[in-house]
């Protein structure tokens, strides 16, 4: 939007103009009645106070010999003067919001819920002035908070940047039924095109994750005196290569090379997440410690062997 300015600045320039422009940038962000048209004008110095009405008039004309389609002022519309249709849009193709959509697969994964926050309202800013309805709607689509609340989303989020608690009502998978549960929120990840809340559950003391899809209602938040967080499980373990995707943030080489393979200290959120993780790397990884965990992926091989052979 003009900044206030002198209007000596704009002898050169048709002020007709100048309040057009203007003009067209507040009726985008909302509806305007003349006295808040005037008064914005009157702020950027484009018009004088002692100016009559009918210079606003021929400016909201103006826009609609540009090809806007603007609404009366009248009872209808509270008295206000409502930007509906213009002729100044993105004429974006399928293609190239296809290309937008490929770029942001690649950040979304490893982005953290503020980034993923900035892409959603950039979607929406720009998609109202893209001509084509479908990709409108393709962009919009592009977003995985497209299906989530903000209002939930944005309260998580405080939550977590503070390590505060969070009483909720959250409906369970397993068993279908809704129940109650204090977490102490600690991140919230992206996990394929869901978001998960990540913290420590009060009554148990052990780490959880929830999908914020299931999490109903927020019932309070209260800070914590104690900020402990979920102790991560954490594993050593003999890794011979690390494929396509390669390593996560989470783990760290402590020694080896290429030709005999690395010694990696993983830590992640439970053992359930652990050995997930450790597991997906078949054959080409080691266990050395803890023993227990070690113990427990051994069993559950076992018990694999035994379902596949019958």
């Amino acid at each position: 939007m003009l900044k206030k300015t002198d209007k000596e600045d704009l002898c050169q320039i048709s002020l007709t103009g100048i309040r057009s422009l203007a003009l067209f940038g507040l009726l985008v962000k909302a509806p305007m009645s003349l006295e808040d048209i005037r008064k914005a004008f009157i702020e950027y110095n484009i018009m004088d106070s002692s100016n009559s009405d009918d210079i606003l008039r021929i400016d909201i004309n103006t826009l609609r010999k540009m090809g806007c389609v603007i609404s009366r002022a009248d009872h209808r519309t509270n008295n206000k003067y409502v930007l509906i249709e213009h002729p100044f849009k993105l004429d974006i193709s399928n293609e190239e919001v296809s290309v937008v959509k490929r770029a942001f697969n690649r950040i979304k994964e490893n982005a953290d819920l503020s980034l993923l926050l900035l892409y959603d309202n950039l979607f929406k800013k720009i998609a109202p002035y893209i001509s084509r309805n479908e990709v409108k709607e393709f962009l919009l689509g592009i977003s995985p908070l497209k299906k989530y609340s903000l209002v939930i989303l944005n309260e998580l989020k405080k939550v977590c940047d503070n390590k505060n608690v969070v009483k909720l009502i959250y409906k369970t998978p397993t068993v279908n039924e809704e129940s109650e549960k204090e977490i102490i929120a600690d991140y919230i990840k992206l996990q394929n095109d869901k978001l998960y809340l990540y913290g420590l559950d009060k009554g148990s003391n052990q780490p959880v994750y929830l999908n914020i899809k299931r999490i109903l209602k927020i019932l309070s938040t209260d800070s914590c005196e104690d900020k402990q967080a979920a102790k991560p499980t954490t594993v050593r373990f003999m890794l011979k290569e690390f494929g396509v995707m390669g390593l996560t943030d989470n783990e760290e080489i402590e020694s080896g090379e290429e030709s005999t393979g690395f010694i990696i200290r993983g830590q992640y959120h439970n053992k359930f997440f652990a050995t997930q993780r450790i597991l997906s790397f078949g054959s080409k990884c080691t266990i050395l410690e803890p023993e227990d965990f070690k113990q427990d992926v051994i069993e559950i091989l076992k018990k694999m062997r035994e379902v596949y052979n019958g």
